[in-house]
């Protein structure tokens, strides 16, 4: 059976200060104050709107601090997922970026993307529940956008592929997405 190393640090000096430094606590304000456009570009929603959530979800995802530890905040916790959700990037990225243990980012993700599921699935995520709901959504889609017999879309994330030999425009991305990343 191997031993477990014991830890020589309980929390690495650059994670100690996140308060400071991290990106929640330094950029978000900046960009919260001086660049309302890019805090949108950056977590994919206006402040009002991060806000919101952050009432609607605090209830699911609030820690409490102990004796050891300040417990990260609500809105560092849905920064951090929002973020992951906007750009899809590593966990060890945001775990510098946000100066959070990648470890717990691992815990928050989920848990902050059930929450955000859990409180606005009613509002946000309703089902139809008759034949004419159906109808109406599938007429909406047919006027709006020239599809017919649709009845609802989701946008994904892109995902770099190497496309086969000789397939043409088939793996083609057209969609344009400069405007989300600039």
């Amino acid at each position: 059976m191997r031993r477990r190393k014991k830890r020589s640090i309980w929390v690495k000096d650059w994670i100690k200060r996140r308060a400071q430094l991290g990106a929640y606590n330094q950029l978000l304000s900046e960009l919260e104050n001086e660049d309302p456009e890019c805090y949108r570009n950056f977590l994919r929603i206006k402040h009002e709107d991060f806000q919101y959530l952050c009432n609607k979800i605090s209830p699911a995802i609030k820690k409490q601090d102990t004796n050891m530890r300040l417990a990260i905040s609500v809105e560092e916790r849905l920064a951090i997922t929002l973020r992951f959700l906007a750009s899809g990037d590593w966990f060890r990225s945001l775990s510098y970026l946000f100066r959070v243990p990648r470890q717990t980012i691992s815990k928050i993700i989920p848990e902050c993307c059930e929450a955000i599921y859990r409180f606005l699935k009613e509002d946000y995520m309703k089902v139809p529940s008759s034949e004419d709901e159906w109808k109406k959504i599938s007429e909406d889609f047919r006027n709006k956008w020239n599809f017919p017999n649709l009845v609802g879309a989701l946008d994904g994330k892109h995902v770099v592929m190497v496309a086969p030999q000789h397939s043409g425009s088939v793996y083609f991305n057209y969609k344009d997405c400069r405007g989300l990343d600039a």
